[in-house]
């Protein structure tokens, strides 16, 4: 079974065996073939040759010497030349010239498959160009990936395929006798059958191969001819042989490549990156035995689809692209631009033919060319097709033009019709058929004027007003012209947008579109109904005071309409309702009788802490703390205090207080400076204030430390002690720093009120300390330096000073 093992997996087991069979020994390496291994052994077998420090081409080059096929060495081959790009693609340096950066799989691919054919990896460069299209037309079909023109191996033999050196021959025996020969054509052009010697078959079709096999078989196989034949012979291909093919001339990759034995001139191109920008793409020779065998034209292919001439390849064949004879360039609207090749005959007429024809917005009639003479260009005027005979030059520049953008026959109609946009003028020439085919006008057509905006022959727009009253009653009608646009305005278009408004105590306040006939009760109604808190009985309606057309300015600007909803926001049709009017602004007011509860919350040493509502309009600090039991004998009174919210406006902000004792948005309360002893003391004093919604008063425990804080060395917070003034508790934080602002301290107490430094002539004055108190220390303000212009003007002022001074002390002398 050996014999059937592929040679090359020979050579390259003493490296893979240990790794193989490790992690595959699910694999049958008697029958193992390259393209049977997984993508993971494929990579563990490149790593384990990097490790001997064997290259791909070493152990291509150990394989040939050992008889392995061309075919199974350019299986592995590629698929170890793809693990080799997948690593140098990783470890690429930007910066570097000598290695290939894989943009994405399509560059891949095409990678592998150059350098399955033994083009050199520094000239892959042209696949990083391959974004940049040509503009060639055809050369995309060699860059791309779903259009190979790989021949099918699953196909059967063709009948002129010629057998060679490197064939595979299966021959399988079945019937009286049984036997499998897998026999693979010499270089001789033999293959050598046991017991029965060389037949040679070298240049002989399948079925010339078959009939003179047959015909030697039978000799040891007398069951294969006779009259009692009862043993059956059947000839296949197996593997196919490779051939050497030269590509020369004007290819992006000239060389000799090996491929498979089915291959066609297509194949090959495409092994070869294709014709470049400067080869022909109409007269590719394949030359054979020293004379032109084929000339192949690829516009057979890529203007009518056919393969006619694209012929099998034979070994030592040569395919040349010469250069380039007759190129134009087409620009414009065609539906193929871009450089197309002629050949001696062929017209302005082919030349479409090859760019697809004309495009939907093409001004066929007249093609223009550009050509070169032999002193300066020139221009060709060509009508078409009249003139579709016309040659080419080399050179030529060929440009279709595009249709005028305007319309021979548009008309459009807009506004108040149920089918407004664009029309055929020849089938409504006049306004009142085109008004018609709009399906009519809307019911809120302004009948007293519309317009036809025309267009002039020298471009500018003339207005044409229209009654239409009279047009339908068939006094008057008026003929349309192209490009005419009618407007027909709408009753609404022609008014200020009318809306009432409510607001105040009703649920859902704000504008509503005026109805005809609408009422005081129907707005109530759609703003969702009255609040609670609302007042019926005072109703206001601000009535805008119309122009009464006098020229006498009034004093009055609004007429106020004062109403009373007693009976609820049912429909009495016996009672008689207030009608509104456009631009009506309705007030509900609140009744004075109503108030919603009015939360405030104390925290701290006191018996009772938590949410409490206010009783009275007159409810003071010293009746919430009567209420919440008093204070405890742990409570620092001096150092209570209150939070009050504001929005930015200054007023007050609803709290929602919940039994949890929660204060919602707290970081927004700001502190009330209180003195709550003295409020106790006396409940009549100033000092006990009125408390107001969403309060929130804190008794602290006794306090027994001082923080000292801002610019001093080490900000710490201090033992209170009765006897230390502000500068001690400073020394007790290391002192101030270089940047402290000594004169501005200022202290925070814990009731919120706040004290700062006092200067009187030379002698500073500083606040108090008491227990709770926060100690501040600010920055000295940073000043900021002196512009250019700063300094120049204080060096002058200051030289100008001297010389002043030195001027005068001069005169003095001298006097």
């Amino acid at each position: 079974m050996l014999r059937k093992l592929p040679a090359l997996l020979l050579v390259i087991l003493s490296i893979f065996v240990q790794v193989a069979v490790g992690q595959s020994s699910n694999i049958d390496f008697n029958n193992l073939r390259s393209d049977e291994l997984s993508d993971q052994q494929i990579v563990q077998l490149y790593q384990r040759m990097q490790d001997q420090g064997l290259t791909i081409s070493q152990v291509e080059a150990i394989a040939r010497a050992r008889g392995v096929s061309s075919v199974e060495i350019s299986k592995l081959k590629s698929r170890l030349s793809q693990v080799q790009l997948n690593s140098e693609a990783e470890n690429s340096d930007n910066g570097s010239n000598n290695r290939l950066r894989v943009a994405d799989e399509s560059q891949l691919n095409k990678i592998k498959q150059l350098q399955q054919n033994e083009v050199p990896v520094d000239t892959l460069g042209f696949l990083l160009q391959m974004e940049k299209k040509s503009r060639v037309f055809g050369s995309d079909i060699f860059s791309n990936q779903n259009l190979t023109f790989e021949p099918s191996l699953n196909v059967p033999t063709p009948k002129n395929y010629k057998l060679g050196a490197g064939d595979e021959i299966i021959i399988d025996i079945w019937g009286a006798a049984e036997n499998t020969y897998q026999l693979t054509i010499t270089p001789d052009g033999t293959i050598n059958i046991p017991n029965l010697g060389p037949v040679f078959l070298s240049g002989l079709t399948i079925e010339q191969a078959t009939t003179r096999l047959l015909d030697k078989l039978s000799t040891i196989y007398s069951g294969l001819k006779g009259a009692n034949k009862n043993t059956y012979a059947q000839i296949s291909l197996g593997s196919l042989r490779s051939i050497q093919v030269n590509i020369v001339g004007e290819v992006n990759f000239p060389g000799t490549f090996t491929l498979t034995s089915f291959s066609t001139v297509f194949n090959a191109l495409y092994a070869a990156g294709g014709p470049s920008d400067n080869g022909t793409f109409r007269a590719i020779k394949v030359i054979r035995d020293q004379k032109v065998f084929e000339t192949v034209d690829l516009y057979d292919f890529l203007v009518e689809g056919t393969l006619e001439k694209n012929i099998t390849l034979q070994d030592q064949d040569i395919v040349r692209v010469d250069p380039v004879v007759n190129r134009i360039t087409v620009e414009g609207e065609t539906k193929r631009t871009g450089l197309f090749e002629t050949v001696e005959g062929e017209t302005i007429g082919d030349l479409i033919s090859f760019t697809g024809g004309f495009g939907p917005e093409a001004y066929s009639n007249r093609i223009l060319i550009e050509r070169n003479t032999k002193t300066e260009r020139s221009v060709l005027d060509i009508n078409y097709p009249e003139e579709s005979n016309t040659s080419l030059n080399n050179g030529d520049i060929v440009n279709v033009g595009k249709i005028i953008d305007r319309y021979s026959n548009r008309i459009e109609i807009e506004g108040a019709v149920y089918r407004p946009g664009f029309y055929q003028l020849e089938k409504n020439s006049t306004l009142s058929e085109l008004i018609e085919h709009a399906e009519g006008l809307r019911g809120d057509a302004y009948l007293d004027r519309a317009i036809i905006y025309r267009t002039k022959p020298d471009f500018t727009i003339e207005a044409i007003s229209v009654n239409l009253k009279e047009l339908l009653n068939d006094s008057s009608d008026v003929e349309l012209q192209k490009e005419d646009r009618i407007k027909i305005s709408s009753i609404f278009d022609l008014r200020e947008e009318r809306t009432i408004r409510i607001s105040g105590s009703v649920i859902q306040p704000g504008s509503f579109e005026y109805v005809e006939n609408i009422t005081l009760q129907d707005l109530i109604f759609e703003a969702g109904g009255f609040k609670e808190e609302a007042a019926p009985y005072n109703i206001e309606i601000a009535r805008r005071v119309t122009d009464t057309k006098s020229g006498v300015l009034s004093s009055q600007i609004a007429e106020i309409i004062s109403v009373q909803v007693d009976n609820g926001l049912g429909f009495n049709p016996e009672l008689q309702e207030t009608i509104l009017l456009p631009f009506d602004q309705i007030f509900v007011r609140k009744s004075p009788a109503y108030e919603d509860q009015q939360l405030v919350q104390i925290t701290g040493e006191v018996l009772y802490p938590g949410t409490y509502a206010l009783s009275t309009r007159d409810f003071k600090l010293t009746d919430l703390i009567e209420k919440s039991g008093g204070t405890t004998e742990f409570a620092y009174v001096e150092g209570a205090s209150l939070e009050r919210k504001f929005d930015r406006d200054q007023k007050e902000v609803e709290l929602n207080l919940e039994d949890s004792v929660t204060v919602q948005n707290v970081e927004s309360l700001s502190k009330v400076g209180i003195k709550l002893q003295e409020a106790l003391d006396n409940p009549n004093s100033e000092f006990n204030l009125l408390l107001q919604e969403g309060d929130v008063i804190n008794i602290p425990k006794k306090l027994q430390t001082v923080q000292v804080r801002g610019e001093v060395l080490y900000p710490v917070n201090v033992r209170y002690d009765d006897g230390k003034s502000l500068k001690s508790y400073v020394s007790s934080a290391g002192g101030f720093t270089e940047d402290a602002n000594k004169k501005s301290a200022y202290v925070v107490y814990a009731n919120g009120e706040v004290d700062r430094t006092k200067r009187f002539l030379f002698f500073k004055s500083y606040p108090d300390v008491r227990p709770g108190s926060v100690i501040i220390i600010p920055p000295k303000k940073e000043k900021p330096p002196m512009s250019t212009a700063e300094k120049v003007t204080l060096y002058s002022t200051i030289v100008s000073m001297a010389a002043i001074v030195t001027n005068t002390i001069f005169q003095i002398r001298n006097n």
